[in-house]
């Protein structure tokens, strides 16, 4: 006969053999205290609301208290909230650039998710201040197919310098993330003397690149230096005139999640980035577009990143950022 008493033994002899039941049970109970989870995001509003809309169908005792901005405004927010020492956000949403400058400033507390574990090991973050990835962005080559067939299309960037091509390209006037991550790949060197090339050739410039995208797609440009992978898969599936070029070194964009210092909820905070970490969550995410690469993840566009090799930006790109940010604006002007 099992007794109470019996059930109580047991019960501690699995606690003792398996310590992460303790941790997961009053993270658990404490989130049901909490009752929120506070994020500040950048991104799709429509995106959110499925993917939150989810996370509480699974933890109904929780919601989402959602404000959504760019990341830089994400960062301010934050920023200027600490300073005057209220403390608001729970789970912030951010570039690694901005993420960095969060960091630097002590805002952040880590958070190892195991859900993080199975992720590329170029993407892992070891401090768990900045866990990664929410999603990616992949920085390609555009190109119009009504004025450029695929076989004429640049397959490098240094085919981008090409006679054929100059007063033809469309750019993004702020590349200079982009330009920070080659840096990293190529050296600074290499780099300007590149951009400096890319100039002679008298790009047309832009502001965003959605809107690169769309002019690219309209003719007004036969080749865009450099789009997002999805948007232009996105207008592709819509039938418009619009294709891309995996050109190396194929650099991307990865935003993270990561757990404010003074999350006044922090354990419901810690469920929300499990959740978006792991397989379930980012299925959601694949599934209105993004790009993600959790594996035994199936995404909706996963002709971007499969079998190709991926140069992630890293967050400590932003200890130099602002002297390389000055390179470049010499540059481009």
């Amino acid at each position: 006969m099992i007794t109470k008493t019996t059930i109580g033994v047991l019960f501690q002899a699995c606690l003792l053999a398996f310590p992460g039941l303790t941790l997961a049970a009053s993270v658990l109970d404490a989130a049901k205290k909490e009752g929120v989870v506070v994020l500040y995001a950048a991104g799709n509003v429509e995106d959110f609301q499925k993917l939150n809309g989810a996370f509480e169908k699974k933890y109904p005792f929780l919601k989402v208290q959602l404000f959504r901005a760019n990341w830089e405004r994400v960062r301010n927010r934050a920023t200027t909230e600490a300073r005057a020492g209220s403390h608001f956000v729970d789970v912030l949403h951010v570039d690694g650039i901005n993420g960095w400058i969060l960091k630097e400033q002590n805002l952040l507390q880590p958070h190892k998710s195991r859900e993080t574990d199975d992720f590329p090991q170029d993407f892992k973050d070891p401090t768990g201040l900045l866990p990664c990835c929410f999603d990616i962005l992949t920085n390609v080559i555009g190109f119009n197919t009504k004025l450029v067939p695929r076989q004429d299309a640049p397959k490098t960037y240094t085919d981008l310098l090409q006679p054929r091509w100059k007063g033809r390209l469309g750019m993004d006037a702020d590349e200079g993330e982009w330009f920070a991550a080659l840096v990293t790949i190529w050296g600074k060197e290499k780099t300007a003397d590149y951009f400096r090339s890319l100039m002679k050739q008298e790009p047309s410039s832009r502001r965003g690149h959605t809107l690169l995208a769309n002019l690219t797609a309209a003719g007004e440009f036969a080749v865009a230096v450099n789009l997002f992978g999805y948007r232009v898969l996105e207008m592709q599936a819509k039938g418009e005139a619009i294709d891309l070029v995996h050109a190396d070194p194929l650099v991307v964009r990865p935003a993270h999640l990561s757990l404010a210092r003074q999350a006044p909820h922090p354990n419901a905070a810690r469920l929300y980035m499990d959740f978006v970490f792991s397989v379930e969550g980012q299925q959601i995410i694949a599934s209105v577009g993004r790009t993600v690469i959790k594996p035994g993840v199936q995404t909706k566009y996963g002709n971007l990143v499969e079998g190709i090799k991926l140069h992630p930006v890293k967050p400590e790109m932003a200890k130099n950022y602002e002297e390389t940010s000055k390179l470049y604006y010499s540059i481009v002007k």
